[in-house]
């Protein structure tokens, strides 16, 4: 990965600038990463609402909260 740093005048670094291609490629991770958290999340619920530590959700409040 070719990484370049943008500094002012002072040498702090201010931004970073990768390919238009990296930065699809770390857009692509970050989606899965993501959807990845959210099952992850919804199955802890799942457990949760087995052991009766969670309230369920009913299917129309889910629709209307969307």
């Amino acid at each position: 990965m070719n990484i370049q740093f943008v500094s002012n005048k002072k040498g702090k670094i201010k931004a970073v600038q990768v390919s238009l291609k990296e930065w699809q490629d770390i857009e692509r991770k970050l989606e899965a990463y993501d959807l990845a958290q959210s099952i992850k999340v919804g199955f802890s619920e799942m457990k949760q609402i087995e052991k009766g530590e969670l309230k369920a959700n009913r299917f129309e409040d889910f629709i209307n909260d969307l």
